[in-house]
């Protein structure tokens, strides 16, 4: 029994549309779902209470500036809020993607728990671990105000020492993560005010890098040094008044 050109035909489109879908459902590498809880490690390294005048200090430095000229590795987008419309005073969830748009392997960090990368010896007198932050700043207002930043938290951390503690992003291959956040400013002192705006502009704001920790006899040094920072394309979104609260009402029946 000979099979008809026309079925042969719709077999061959339906094989070759399967085998097109393979790669685009493959640009996601992992997700992560910073909402649901992620923690900052503690040191575990104290200087030895004998010590009658400890003393601290701190390092900071810039792992991007060797590389300041290459081309960017990693691109930061805000995918989708929600609600989709944010409302002042109220929470909101935004997702966020961070894509590889370069030409080889980033490490990025992966773990929520950053007790998890953090286990030092009982004997040890360093301890480090890379963290990635994920803020948000709102600008609002026409003309535009100042940028706010909103009350918003979230990070992934690693162990430099343990490959696995990060997620790979080979070329063309994303993590998304989601994080939570709150129309509202998170700083103590805030420059500007957030308005009504059917066109407010987001951004996200992603910060690596290295945090260590050493104590050598009576002195400890903490030391920060930055692997990257991204800003996010401008994402468009609608923000609006608070809702008014409705009150109980008391009535005499």
């Amino acid at each position: 029994m000979r099979t008809r050109p026309s079925s042969v035909a719709a077999a061959t489109l339906v094989l070759v549309l399967g085998l097109a879908a393979i790669p685009g459902s493959a640009q996601l590498v992992a997700s992560r779902d910073l909402t649901s809880g992620w923690r900052v490690p503690s040191e575990h390294i104290a200087i030895p209470e004998t010590c009658d005048k400890p003393r601290s200090s701190m390092i900071n430095g810039d792992q991007a500036k060797a590389s300041a000229l290459k081309a960017k590795e990693l691109e930061l987008t805000i995918i989708e809020t929600s609600p989709a419309k944010l409302e002042i005073g109220n929470d909101f969830n935004a997702n966020v993607r961070l894509k590889n748009i370069g030409t080889t392997s980033v490490l990025v960090p992966s773990i929520a728990d950053g007790e998890q990368v953090l286990r030092s010896p009982a004997d040890a007198t360093e301890e480090k671990y890379e963290v990635g932050d994920i803020s948000f700043r709102l600008t609002t207002g026409n003309p535009r105000g100042i940028p706010i930043y909103l009350n918003s938290a979230g990070a992934l951390f690693a162990n430099p020492a343990d490959k696995s503690s990060y997620v790979a992003l080979e070329p063309g291959k994303w993590l998304d993560i989601k994080v939570h956040a709150r129309v509202e400013c998170g700083m103590e002192n805030c420059m500007g005010e957030i308005q009504p705006d059917s066109k407010a502009v987001l951004n996200a704001w992603w910060y690596q890098r290295v945090l260590s920790h050493k104590v050598t006899g009576c002195e400890e040094t903490h030391g920060s040094f930055t692997v990257r920072e991204l800003d996010s394309s401008p994402f468009t979104v609608e923000v609006t008044s608070p809702m008014p609260k409705m009150s109980a009402a008391v009535g005499t029946y």
